[in-house]
């Protein structure tokens, strides 16, 4: 292709933008419509394969039906002297490669993963994945926002994987495990590559290199990335965690989908001080086992108060356990008196409420108390109202070392004799 070539009577060629193996890139005028305008057109190579020109428009076709303002639109395809080509809205920002070699704050590197996360997302929704997400492929528009591009390998449900000369498609250094080893690529292979760039903006550096394309295929499947902070150390931690969740190895370890990428990486904050907390689903054996813990601790909440009341009255349950009855009963902190053996019948043998004694110098001192006040209603004929001293045994003299019983005011407020 030349500059000043006109396609299909519409689009007029001013200017290459960039060629690769599989394709080369146009800046392009559109008659028709009066707007700029991009053009992919397939290499010569794969433009000579039947099938996958069948695959290639077949795509294009499926990526055209992603409405969504962080993807690049599909505006038209169609073939040029035996050339398929794509063409796309113009991005004139350039792509996220010119801004690869040194690290970025976090705040942007989230904020421009976010973007094309979201992107991946929509297509995800779709039942499509892009399949070689890269910096190339995430383009920057003049207004800031980011834009995904380059889902001419993607695949879809309804079709089998492009492929290359029988070669997984994708770039070596952004390519998941699965797809290196040769296995089927899902949104999670998507949330991989959109891990190793955000690694990329965070650190200057990727995680995973070599001499040649399959050192670093390998790499990807055997070895482990290290922190994003071993080459940044004032990366915090929780940053780390979130780009190690996108590296997993097992897909089902990294985010579900685009969507939720973005949704994490929307809410992080890495500005925020002190310790940050990834916002992630849950792990899986942990989803299944959290009510079952959660039903556990309420259990062991609820014993401690429990266990406090019930030990609180210990020893009258001791006491009474010995004598054949139930238990004295505590509620609210307060004690009531069972009837004694003692006790004539019809008498409720129930005790005014009072405070429950909490020491044992306490204790001693209220069962003093009981037997003189039991001595004292003896020696009136078992009345509880009161009433002037008759016979009976005397008060009982409390040892030296104990404190005396202090007297009980009567009925009427004056001290008992």
């Amino acid at each position: 292709m030349d500059a000043g070539q006109i396609i299909q009577t519409r689009y007029e060629l001013t200017e290459l933008l960039g060629r690769g193996g599989m394709a080369e890139v146009w800046l392009a005028h559109d008659s028709h419509l009066g707007r700029s305008v991009a053009i992919k057109f397939l290499a010569p190579q794969l433009s000579e394969d039947p099938e996958f020109l069948v695959r290639f428009f077949s795509e294009a076709q499926a990526v055209a039906r992603i409405s969504h303002p962080n993807v690049v639109q599909v505006l038209d395809f169609g073939e040029f002297e035996e050339s398929p080509y794509l063409v796309m809205e113009a991005v004139p920002g350039g792509a996220l490669t010119d801004k690869i070699g040194e690290p970025h704050e976090p705040e942007w590197a989230f904020e421009v993963v976010a973007g094309a996360a979201l992107a991946a997302g929509a297509a995800h929704n779709l039942g499509i994945v892009h399949r070689d997400i890269k910096p190339g492929n995430i383009l920057l528009d003049s207004d800031g926002s980011v834009k995904l591009a380059d889902f001419g390998i993607a695949s879809s449900g309804r079709s089998e994987r492009l492929t290359a000369t029988g070669a997984a498609i994708g770039s070596p250094h952004y390519i998941s495990p699965e797809q290196a080893s040769g296995g089927d690529a899902g949104p999670a292979s998507d949330v991989y590559a959109l891990g190793i760039v955000l690694y990329e903006l965070l650190t200057g550096v990727r995680p995973f290199d070599g001499d040649n394309v399959t050192a670093v295929a390998i790499a990807h499947v055997d070895q482990e990335p290290a922190p994003p902070s071993t080459h940044v150390p004032e990366l915090d931690p929780a940053i780390d965690a979130l780009v190690l969740k996108c590296l997993a190895k097992d897909p089902a370890d990294r985010f579900m989908d685009g969507t939720e990428l973005a949704t994490s990486l929307e809410r992080f904050d890495p500005a925020a001080t002190g310790p940050i907390a990834v916002v992630a689903d849950e792990p899986k054996w942990w989803a299944g086992r959290r009510a079952l813990v959660g039903a556990a601790v309420a259990v062991v909440l609820l014993a401690i108060p429990a266990f406090a009341v019930l030990t609180s009255g210990e020893d009258d349950a001791v006491a009474s356990a010995d004598d054949g009855q139930a238990p004295l009963p505590n509620v609210g902190g307060l004690k009531f008196k069972s009837p004694t053996p003692s006790s004539s019948p019809g008498e409720s043998g129930v005790a005014s409420p009072r405070p429950s004694p909490t020491t044992r110098a306490e204790r001693i001192a209220q069962r003093k108390e009981d037997i003189a006040t039991s001595t004292d209603d003896t020696s009136t004929g078992g009345s509880d109202t009161g009433g002037g001293g008759g016979g009976g045994d005397p008060e009982p003299t409390p040892e030296p070392s104990e404190p005396a019983p202090t007297p009980q005011p009567t009925d009427g407020g004056s001290p008992a004799p």
